[in-house]
């Protein structure tokens, strides 16, 4: 039976990215375990060589899966160098690129846009703390919203997968049946990633 596809709503925007970067620097990436897997085949690295723990308690509420470790909760996000960049930055001539552009996480290809679900509707919207300040917003043409058309149903699935993935994680943390330690995290998740059977690519 074929499956159905997620309905997506999108605003008339115009947006075009000016390479600026600054939306990389300004705030933390959370991630995904499909965001981890494909970035970790694209690279060759560990994903605890590039992702890191934020704790929830210095940061909004965001709607990300929170992680409990014996110390505290947390959010899985990207590491950032000592001057706020992201990890996978660097610089080409005056232009901030990512160096891992084709398997960025979903949230990096949706920027300066979010989504949320309104029943079985994905409603996409300019996130407002972008307006004034990514320089892209109300530039060039309209916001044609085809990467977000061609992955909106592997995002939403993935981030349902992954907050069942850390709900299991964490019911085994209050019951005591793991220690809840950073290292036992990270050796939790690599195990998810390395048994996916299959990476998400898409070219972007």
């Amino acid at each position: 039976m074929a499956q159905n596809r997620i309905l997506a709503m999108f605003p008339r925007v115009r947006f075009t990215c000016t390479l600026c970067g600054e939306c990389c620097r300004r705030y933390w990436i959370p991630v995904t375990h499909i965001d981890v897997a494909r970035i970790a085949e694209f690279t060759g690295m560990k994903p605890r060589d590039f992702l890191a723990l934020f704790p929830r308690d210095m940061a909004a509420d965001w709607d990300e899966p929170v992680i409990k470790l014996k110390d505290g909760e947390y959010y899985l996000i990207l590491k950032k160098r000592l001057d706020g960049t992201c990890i996978f930055n660097k610089w080409v001539g005056d232009k901030l690129i990512c160096s891992v552009h084709p398997v960025k996480p979903n949230v990096c290809r949706y920027y300066p846009f979010i989504y949320w679900l309104d029943g079985g509707v994905v409603k996409f919207e300019v996130y407002d703390k972008a307006i004034g300040y990514c320089p892209g917003i109300n530039r060039g043409g309209f916001a044609s919203f085809r990467v977000e058309i061609s992955s909106v149903d592997e995002s939403v699935r993935a981030k349902s997968e992954f907050r069942r993935i850390i709900n299991e994680w964490n019911d085994k943390v209050s019951r005591g049946l793991i220690d809840g330690s950073i290292d036992g995290f990270f050796n939790y998740l690599e195990s998810i990633v390395n048994s996916s059977k299959k990476v998400h690519k898409d070219g972007f």
